[in-house]
């Protein structure tokens, strides 16, 4: 609903697996209980489509990419933001978790890392690692551009210093120190 009421459109739709949607979304009509992987719309609805921290729980992310390019009209955008499966830590970010929360998640990505079980399929919040994500999207989209950095930068303005983030973003680290990678994919 957020990006519904930014964008003040009554065009943007939202979908879960589940219904658990707040009241004021199913009050304004906005989200449908549906899968990825069969998309309720007719090909080439919608000029933009995102996927936030989603495609991680899909068993066909594949799938799932070539539905979402299915709905998207010729020349439309994807936004898609996933977990960074080559992450140190992760989590650091999310403000709605406490400290301890953090440090429990991260102990259990690096227990399920040790026991050869960091994978999506196996029900770890793994994501994909940044090559991944690229053979993934560059199959599917004309134009992929991973945005990882500009998003990190904008996340992060004013919370941490310039010269953290810098050191951060290096390239010879920033495949282990951010926790997310985010691409704009545009459809041919």
């Amino acid at each position: 609903m957020y990006i519904r009421h930014t964008l003040n459109s009554r065009q943007v739709l939202g979908i879960d697996v589940e219904a658990k949607f707040s009241h004021a979304a199913r009050t304004e009509g906005c989200v449908f209980v549906a899968n990825a992987e069969h998309l309720p719309w007719p090909s080439e609805a919608f000029d933009f489509v995102a996927s936030f921290h989603s495609l991680e729980h899909v068993e066909n992310p594949e799938t799932v990419l070539d539905e979402i390019r299915r709905v998207l009209r010729g020349g439309g955008w994807f936004y898609v933001g996933v977990p960074n499966k080559s992450r140190l830590l992760g989590y650091l970010g999310s403000f709605d978790a406490t400290f301890w929360q953090k440090i429990t998640w991260n102990l259990m990505d690096w227990w399920a890392r040790l026991r050869g079980r960091f994978r999506n399929t196996l029900g770890a919040h793994a994501g994909f690692d940044k090559d991944e994500l690229m053979l993934l999207l560059g199959a599917r989209f004309a134009r992929v551009d991973l945005v990882t950095e500009e998003f990190v930068r904008f996340k992060y303005r004013g919370r941490l210093p310039r010269t953290m983030l810098d050191f951060l973003l290096a390239p010879r680290i920033v495949n282990y120190s951010v926790p997310s990678h985010y691409a704009l994919c545009q459809r041919q």
